[in-house]
This record gives C-alpha cells, sequence and structure tokens, in this order.
C-alpha cells in the first residue's frame, strides 16, 4: 500500500476526529485570509487615490510623506513643468482634510440622529480639468467624459461639492443631501462650520485612510480650508503621445527646483505601500497577526496528529514488524498532513471569500481574492500542516514493535 492510501485510510477510519482536524485547519485558514485580505486592503488604500487619478508623472513638495502630510507647494512650479517639451499638460490638485456635520439617518434601527462631527477629506481640481484630472471608465472616478464635464459644471458653482458615493453611511447618502441643499431646510450640510452644497457624485473608494471624500473646485475649497490659492498639494503631469516617462523625469528634476519631487506612477505607489505597510502600526499589526495564524494553525494541526497517531501507535508498531522502514512511515504521516490542508484549505477559502465580500460592502475595507494570495495561503496551509506532521512523527518512529507482545 502506498503512503498516500495508507494515510487516507487512517483519516476516513475516524471520520469524526478528522473533521474536527480539518475543520482546526479552515479556521487558521481563514485567520491568514483576512489578516492577508486586510494586509491587501491597507496597500490598496495607500494608492486609493492615486490610482483614479490621470498621470504619467506625480509632483510633490519635497517634503511630503503621505496623504496626512501632503505639505504646499507652489503653483508656479506647474507652468514650469509645461515648459518642459515632452510634457502636455500639468493639472493642479489640492488635499485637505474638514469637519463634516453628519446629517441624521433613518436605517433599519431606527433614526440616528446628526450633529456630531466628522472627519473627511477633500479634494479640488479647476472644473474645466475634471475630465483631465481622473481616469474615466469602469475602474475610474467617473464611468464616461461626459460625466466628467458635468461634474465641472457642478463644481463650478461656489460652495458646490461632489461627494463620493462610497463614503460611509454616516455621512449620508448623496440623494438626500442633494435634497436638503436645494430645499434649504432641514438637516442643512454643513463643513468645516459654513453652510455647503452637496451637488453630485462620483465613485472613489474608502480604506484605512479616509471614511468620505469630498471633490471641489479650487475656489470652493480656498473658502472652506483658507488656502492660499497660490499654494498647491500635487501636480498631475501628462506626457505627450510617444515620449518617454524616465527620460521627462530625468528633465523635469533638472528645470524644477529642488522644493518639488517627481515620481513615477510606480515609484509613488511603492513609497505610498512602504509607508502604510511598514512604518504605520496598522501594517506592522498586520503582518505580526498573520505570522500569528500560521504558529496557532502549527500548534493546533501538531496537537491533533500527536493525539491521533498516539492512538495508534499499535497500528505504526505493526507496520513497522511487517518490515516497513522508518522512511515510508514518516512519508505517511506528511501525506496525512497534506491531506489534512487540502480539506481545510477547501472550506476555509469558501468562508473567506464571504467575509471578503462582507470586509467590502460593508465596512468598507478593500479587500479582494487574487490569484496571488489564494496561492500563497495554499503554499503556507501546506507548509503548516507538514510542518506539524514532522514534529508529530517523531512519536511514530517511537512506536515498538516489541510492545505488542
Amino acid at each position: 500500500m502506498t503512503p498516500l492510501r495508507l494515510a487516507w485510510a487512517n483519516l476516513a477510519h475516524k471520520r469524526a476526529r478528522t473533521a474536527v482536524a480539518a475543520g482546526g485547519v479552515a479556521f487558521a485558514v481563514v485567520l491568514i485570509f483576512m489578516e492577508l485580505g486586510l494586509l491587501g486592503g491597507v496597500g490598496r488604500t495607500a494608492t486609493m487615490l492615486f490610482d483614479r487619478l490621470n498621470f504619467d508623472l506625480f509632483i510633490t513638495s519635497a517634503e511630503y510623506m503621505d496623504l496626512s502630510r501632503t505639505e504646499q507647494f507652489p503653483r508656479a512650479r506647474l507652468a514650469q513643468a509645461r515648459a518642459v517639451a515632452a510634457v502636455e499638460d500639468a493639472v493642479p490638485l489640492s488635499y485637505a482634510g474638514g469637519g463634516w456635520r453628519a446629517p441624521t439617518r433613518t436605517g433599519p434601527f431606527g433614526t440616528t440622529p446628526g450633529g456630531s462631527v466628522l472627519s473627511v477629506s477633500m479634494i479640488a481640481v479647476p472644473p474645466g480639468q475634471v475630465e483631465r484630472a481622473f481616469l474615466l471608465g469602469p475602474g475610474g472616478a467617473f464611468a464616461t467624459a461626459d460625466e466628467a464635464r458635468a461634474a465641472g459644471v457642478a463644481i463650478a458653482r461656489l460652495d458646490a461639492f461632489l461627494l463620493d458615493r462610497l463614503s460611509k453611511p454616516e455621512f449620508g447618502t448623496v440623494s438626500q443631501l442633494m435634497a436638503a441643499s436645494q430645499e434649504g431646510t432641514g438637516d442643512p450640510v454643513r463643513l468645516n462650520d459654513m453652510r455647503a452644497t452637496v451637488a453630485g457624485s462620483f465613485r472613489l473608494g474608502t480604506g484605512f485612510s479616509w471614511n468620505g471624500m469630498l471633490l471641489s473646485s479650487e475656489e470652493t475649497f480656498a473658502r472652506f480650508t483658507g488656502r492660499p490659492a497660490d499654494r498647491i498639494d500635487f501636480g498631475l503631469v501628462q506626457l505627450r503621445d510617444g515620449a518617454d516617462v524616465l527620460a521627462a523625469q530625468r528633465e523635469l528634476r533638472a528645470v524644477l527646483p529642488p522644493d518639488v519631487k517627481v515620481h513615477t506612477r510606480e515609484e509613488l505607489n511603492a513609497e505610498e505601500r512602504r509607508y502604510w505597510l511598514r512604518l504605520t502600526s496598522i501594517g506592522q499589526f498586520l503582518i505580526v497577526a498573520v505570522v500569528l495564524a500560521v504558529a496557532v494553525g502549527v500548534i493546533f494541526v501538531y496537537q491533533m496528529m500527536a493525539a491521533d497517531i498516539r492512538n495508534m501507535l499499535p497500528e505504526y508498531a505493526t507496520v513497522k514488524a511487517l518490515g516497513y522502514r522508518p522512511v515510508y512511515l514518516t512519508r505517511v504521516v506528511l501525506a496525512q498532513a497534506g491531506l489534512l490542508a487540502l480539506l481545510g484549505y477547501a472550506p476555509g477559502f469558501a468562508a473567506a471569500l464571504g467575509l471578503y465580500a462582507v470586509a467590502r460592502n460593508f465596512g468598507g475595507i478593500p479587500t479582494g481574492m487574487t490569484v496571488e494570495v489564494a496561492v500563497g495561503v495554499l503554499v503556507l496551509t501546506l507548509g503548516m500542516c507538514l510542518a506539524s506532521g514532522l514534529l508529530a512523527v517523531r512519536k511514530v518512529h517511537a512506536a515498538d514493535p516489541a510492545d505488542l507482545f
């Protein structure tokens, strides 16, 4: 009998114990999936805004650290950038935080009174350049160019904002806020203790960086933040067709003063992910949590396998008495561990898909199952169970045929 067949016979012999062991593996798999999903959500959150913006090169202040510490630079730097032959346009974008007055909400559990102040993020672009500033299409901030142009017309009105329709529910729905803005009665829309108007929506998303996002014109942005008009946070540099990105980056770095930095999209995304995953407590906690989930799985599977081997020591001793070498018994135990990994991985994977959907749709965390995560967790699960098997196999080798007599 092959080691695999004997391992399967061992598992099938005591189905209740096998089910408990597979359930333990599935629990560890779900833990690993969730920690990796949240870790991936942190990475996606870090670049969520940039992934919706249209640029080839990105200009920031030389003191830029992350979205919470952007620092501003003179708007004149964009005029200098446009003077470079490879540059077609440079669109200014401003970013700041504000205080949003939560509206009264009616839900399935009753009415939630408004009045509390929520932290909200704000971005601003020139109304006539909304179409150029954002990516369009299914993965963009606007579905079509016509929608983007209509959004530009909407925010051209003073004190008008667009609300990200994926903002957390406590910010209110777009339809509710638009109705309150038009009627001018009931629960007023207030931002930074000033009356505001919600004129429409766009699509961005939430995560660990922010819970709600507003889009406005630069004039409205300046009124609500007190920011001087000649200072901006970002420059979206768009190159001419066929221009070399790295060559244009070098030329811009040579032309622009040292108070700004020029990033490619890849460099910007890598820096943001590094900051969130390595320098924040959220990223460090989730990395440690993945390690702990694997350790918990190893301990649980080892205990189950060790108990199973202890109960079947006479059978293993009989196999040794029949002349089978220790290598064969090692293969049996490792095959059994591998089968347990597969039996636990399948329900764990299915459960993780459901939990990812819950986190995405109700928690606003951009979790998603990728091939890399699915394969990576499968490899981790196999390694976890095989490590447990290697720890437990010593008990098999200790089985003495003489104990049968």
